[in-house]
């Protein structure tokens, strides 16, 4: 299935390139951004962007948006953010390549090789984990969680918090094929398989000590089965979940790195605060990606990457301005996702899209982590796989 003659038979050679942009969401995020940078060089070369563009509606605010931001970047001498936003600019094309070549064909093969995948990383942890406890003395198994960020697994994603929401994408992933699949009697062996791959990947999400990671998933598995109609399995996963959050109300020594949850929550505050400071300074255009990284001294505040919430940051990144300019094509999308529920077309794929958008407004609450190459890329890509229907959906569009 994953042989070469194979990918030759079933695949178009502009789909072979999305597949290896996939593959590179498993490596080293340099590399990564590097890979789908060269893609994106060849698109150029060949003059598909422009096709792009035109093609797809309101995929012009794209290149609004970046303008908008890369100028801001430069006028307040953000070089960073002007980094950030050229990468914008290639991440979204490809975003729109994908979206130009996508069909159920690939999008089932992608889905088959990130879950494959995702048990690849999770061995990886699991020998980044060894390797931890080898430097504590430690020479057996245990299941320790570390609070030093250098002491928590990140397999290849970077930091710990960054796989934390990967093995959710994963597990919601993996959850969409147990959904996909009918009939427990004659595919018992893939059933084993799917869920021995999120079983896995959850005990990895425990190594993370990622603790706002439980509830975004939990949120987003909900999420799934109500869209596709799983109300009773849904009603008991709620249970369970509710049964969870009662033990540890009782037995909160229990709750993972309970002992810095208070100077957590208030670092976060710190670090909201200073953010929110800045776009009472520039509400309309912010000073580009990475503001918090490009103004936290100025301000006291505490070193970090960005604002550590999916509602702040945006606003103090890229203003009142910056967000309006990308919300007619994030919009778009939505629409074009509404129109595959409302159709009853794919009620699965659904509750997959929206699985993703409902762990991220959930894990946005307490940090960013959607803003970075891997968990960016890998969002977005999920979430444009509507257009495995284009067809379907604008004709609905037409007749409406």
């Amino acid at each position: 299935m994953f042989g070469i003659n194979y990918l030759k038979e079933h695949f178009t050679h502009d789909q072979r390139y999305i597949l290896v942009a996939i593959l590179s969401l498993f490596i080293p995020f340099y590399m990564c951004a590097t890979v789908i940078t060269l893609l994106f060089i060849r698109l150029v070369l060949k003059g598909e962007i422009k096709d792009l563009y035109r093609s797809i509606p309101y995929s012009r605010f794209i290149i609004l948006f970046c303008i908008i931001i890369f100028m801001t970047s430069l006028l307040y001498k953000n070089y960073l953010g002007m980094c950030c936003s050229v990468l914008f600019y290639v991440f979204l094309s490809f975003i729109l390549y994908y979206r130009k070549h996508i069909t159920a064909n690939l999008f089932n093969f992608i889905i088959n090789c990130i879950i494959v995948l995702s048990v690849f990383a999770a061995l990886y942890g699991l020998i980044e984990y060894m390797a931890i406890l080898n430097k504590f003395d430690i020479n057996q198994f245990e299941i320790i969680i570390f609070n030093s960020p250098k002491n928590r697994i990140n397999s290849v994603f970077f930091n710990a918090n960054y796989y934390a929401m990967m093995i959710e994408f994963f597990v919601c992933i993996t959850f969409y094929q147990i959904l996909k699949t009918r009939a427990w009697e004659t595919n018992m062996r893939r059933f084993v398989y799917y869920f021995a791959v999120i079983a896995l990947n959850l005990f990895l999400l425990i190594l993370t000590a990622c603790r706002t990671a439980w509830p975004a998933l939990a949120v987003a598995i909900l999420i799934m089965l109500i869209f596709d109609k799983h109300y009773r399995t849904c009603a008991v996963i709620f249970s369970l979940f509710l049964l969870v959050v009662i033990y540890f109300i009782f037995n909160p020594t229990k709750f993972p790195r309970v002992d810095n949850i208070i100077s957590y929550f208030f670092t976060r505050t710190d670090i909201w605060e200073v953010a929110l400071m800045n776009i009472k300074t520039h509400p309309l255009f912010g000073e580009g990606p990475l503001t918090y990284l490009h103004v936290f001294k100025s301000y006291g505040g505490h070193p970090t990457q960005h604002a550590h919430s999916l509602y702040i940051d945006p606003f103090l990144s890229f203003g009142i301005v910056g967000v309006a300019s990308i919300a007619p094509f994030v919009l778009s999308q939505l629409r074009r996702t509404y129109i595959l529920f409302k159709t009853k077309t794919d009620r699965t794929l659904v509750a997959l899209i929206l699985g993703f958008i409902a762990a991220n407004l959930v894990h946005g609450a307490l940090d960013y982590t959607v803003f970075f190459v891997q968990t960016g890329i890998l969002f977005m890509l999920i979430t444009a796989s509507f257009d495995i229907y284009k067809k379907e959906i604008d004709e609905y569009k037409k007749v409406v």
